[in-house]
């Protein structure tokens, strides 16, 4: 067993779970990104799960009710149209054959983040189907906050699917990840086409720290793309800038060449650094040289709803 994990705790709150490092998580300390409170990943009880409803309706069409607020919301359907055909859920012309219900994944976890204004908040997120496994219809996002040790509801959206920008299935956030070093960890994990080749990869950004607790600087930040055709893996390091508080992943095409990029948020006491690598020639490169990248003269930051960057901006 490697040291840190004999030191590892698993503290119970009256409202969730958490598990986090008792010793050795070390606390930033500078402007916003200043917090005294560990950040784990935090395992809900049961009674904190958002519940959803998903019905088929006529049109190609779904209906996902919030069964608390009772908030409504459409999905169009036919981007699967041949499938629910095949099935006999619906008629060509659009009219529901059998009745028909989704499903929606349960939520059990929750991943410390900084929003835009820097406050530290956890982020849930439960995909939302039709009948299978493949069909995303929408996610549903939610926002907490840990208040007295309980968890507390902020906000919930309800999107349509951004099938890029989904954690991977395989690897879960802040899970150990065997390198030369015992203390590295997975920061943040996509599932997507990154090499261009037709079929998803799942994506990690790995760093060191000391400890399960979230809420510290990573350093050593690389990227590792394990292809989704044959499970090779390729590691690159995120730039000469490679540390952050909280990092995050965002899948674009910032240069508009039909192959997705990697964008990396980096959260600093001094501001945020950015890095862009794409696929090239069977080997992941960046897409501009992360000094330029942030240059602001050069490049701006278009920020997420979560305070992570989802492209960045050639100042014309």
């Amino acid at each position: 067993m490697k040291p840190w994990q004999k030191m590892m705790a698993t503290i119970v709150w009256s409202g969730a779970i958490l598990i986090t490092s008792g010793l050795g998580a070390v606390p930033v300390h500078a402007n916003a990104l200043s917090s005294q409170t560990y950040a784990p990943v935090v395992l809900l009880q049961p009674q904190h799960h958002i519940p959803f409803s998903v019905t088929f309706t006529d049109g190609f069409q779904a209906k996902v009710t919030n069964l608390r607020t009772k908030a409504v919301s459409t999905f169009d359907l036919s981007g699967n149209k041949a499938t629910y055909l095949n099935q006999g859920i619906y008629q060509p012309n659009g009219k529901l054959q059998k009745p028909t219900n989704g499903y929606v994944q349960k939520l059990v976890e929750l991943v410390p983040f900084r929003d835009g204004k820097g406050n530290l908040r956890w982020m849930g997120k439960q995909i939302i189907g039709g009948v299978n496994n493949q069909d995303q219809i929408a996610v549903a996002t939610s926002v907490w906050k840990i208040v007295d040790q309980k968890p507390q509801l902020l906000a919930v959206t309800l999107e349509k699917a951004d099938v890029d920008n989904l954690p991977s299935p395989d690897v879960s956030i802040n899970s150990g990840f065997k390198m030369k070093s015992d203390s590295t960890f997975v920061l943040d994990t996509k599932y997507a086409d990154v090499t261009g080749d037709g079929v998803k990869d799942h994506i990690f950004l790995v760093g060191d720290k000391m400890g399960l607790s979230m809420n510290q600087t990573a350093e050593n930040l690389r990227l590792v793309v394990r292809e989704g055709k044959d499970n090779q893996q390729t590691f690159i390091s995120v730039g000469a800038r490679d540390r952050g508080l909280l990092p995050k992943l965002h899948i674009t095409d910032g240069n508009n060449d039909q192959v997705k990029d990697i964008l990396v948020t980096m959260p600093t006491a001094s501001g945020n650094i950015y890095s862009q690598i794409t696929w090239k020639r069977n080997r992941p490169t960046p897409v501009v040289d992360q000094d330029q990248l942030n240059n602001r003269s050069l490049y701006q930051p278009i920020i997420g709803a979560h305070g992570e960057a989802v492209a960045m901006k050639r100042v014309k």
